[in-house]
């Protein structure tokens, strides 16, 4: 990212020339809190004496967690500031997961994985709502591109991580060493990062200012479709890391390594989207990159639903169209999180907040239906794919390319 395609301020080009890294691995909190740990679930389930399934239920628990907090920090950013909000999430993002790695018992665990997910959204929330104050228009797309290609980092390298410091050290020490990344991060945005929010009174905290300031984004029709938009397409992305474990391992008969190759496999394919995406902006814009990624996700989709009604493929007959639509996914978010928030400047935190409690609850949509719908085959995931991305087409053509060319409020 060149200084010259940003806002012309000496933040903006201190986070340009340094601060991405930083915010991009910061906005992958979540992947690095949950994929980190996943190779550990036997030996938590046999160092506490618990049932795999009560090991589980952590994962569902901070995921829980990570929605309600996604709904708190924006607001707060939007009052007190983008820094004391992010450093005071990673201080208490540190003292969870020490709560972690200290629990003796499953349920000090589970409350200990709510409040790390609780805390831990600030990273997500925040890093997207910094861009914004700094970006706006095309440029924002390509910052936003930025910082999805480095978070993709996070869910490439979570899971050997962690396996390798199983080989070493028994489960506590994975949640050690995530208290230890929140005081490096700590460090890291007190030299790297400024306070980017807007200069002005912040948002107030009274109930019925918040309610405004929510209600002004859920009531922003091309906002509104920008994430929505953004929200059913990554709901067949949760679809597929629902299914895609027990269809590849149990059907196909592929090891827990291959697993683990196919899935980083979709990670660089949704780096490559997000290079992609960061250079050919310039020539189609910002919708019509989205009109480009909406209709490639269908057509993936149409091809999953015929592999898995047909068996057409094999493995790869999944594998392939699977690695076209995760790709894609990684630019579709950059674009639409630039959509969504470029229509908001003094209450970009609560607009970042929208986009992510949509798209975290419309994501988790499709893992249940899959779960819900299972039959055994790879066909319930593939009609639940096509069925979310099909909606997720439409609505951008509804609510956005059909909505009055607008322009960003800053005083919003």
């Amino acid at each position: 990212m060149s200084p010259s395609t940003t806002i012309e301020t000496s933040a903006a080009i201190k986070v340009g020339l340094f601060g991405f890294p930083v915010l991009g691995i910061l906005s992958g909190m979540a992947a690095l809190s949950i994929d980190m740990y996943l190779p550990a679930f036997p030996a938590i389930a046999s160092d506490l004496e618990v049932a795999d399934s009560a090991v589980q239920l952590t994962l569902g628990i901070f995921l829980l967690g990570f929605a309600l907090g996604q709904a708190i920090h924006g607001p707060l950013s939007d009052r007190f500031g983008r820094k004391p909000v992010i450093l005071w999430g990673l201080v208490l993002y540190g003292l969870a997961s020490a709560g972690c790695a200290l629990s003796l018992e499953i349920e000090q665990l589970y409350i200990a994985r709510l409040l790390q997910g609780m805390v831990g959204a600030a990273g997500s929330v925040l890093a997207r709502a910094v861009i914004r104050d700094l970006y706006q228009g095309e440029s924002l797309a390509k910052a936003m591109s930025w910082l999805m290609l480095i978070m993709t980092a996070a869910p490439m390298l979570a899971p050997l991580i962690g396996s390798v410091m199983l080989e070493f050290f028994d489960w506590r020490a994975i949640f050690w060493v995530l208290a230890g990344f929140s005081v490096v991060w700590f460090i890291l945005i007190v030299l790297i990062i400024p306070e980017t929010r807007p200069r002005g009174p912040g948002l107030s905290l009274r109930p019925s200012s918040l309610l405004r300031a929510y209600g002004q984004v859920l009531g922003h029709r091309q906002a509104m479709g920008y994430a929505l938009t953004c929200g059913f397409a990554f709901g067949g992305m949760f679809a597929y890391i629902t299914a895609t474990p027990f269809i590849y391992m149990n059907l196909f008969g592929v090891s827990p390594t291959g697993y683990a190759a196919l899935f980083a496999l979709n990670v660089a394919g949704m780096a490559m989207g997000s290079l992609l995406n960061s250079r050919y902006l310039g020539r189609l814009g910002r919708d019509g990159m989205i009109r480009v990624l909406t209709g490639t996700l269908a057509l993936a989709a149409i091809l999953l639903v015929f592999s898995g009604a047909t068996g057409w493929g094999g493995l790869w007959g999944l594998v392939l169209p699977l690695l076209i639509y995760v790709g894609c996914l990684g630019a579709l978010a950059a674009n639409c999180i630039a959509g969504t928030l470029d229509f908001f400047h003094h209450t970009a935190g609560t607009a970042s907040s929208v986009f992510g409690v949509l798209q975290f609850g419309l994501g988790s949509l499709g893992g249940a239906l899959t779960s819900l719908l299972n039959d055994g085959s790879a066909l319930p995931m593939t009609l639940v794919i096509l069925g979310l991305v099909s909606v997720s087409f439409w609505v951008f053509r509804g609510l956005v390319m059909r909505s009055e060319p607008s322009i960003s409020n800053p005083q919003q």
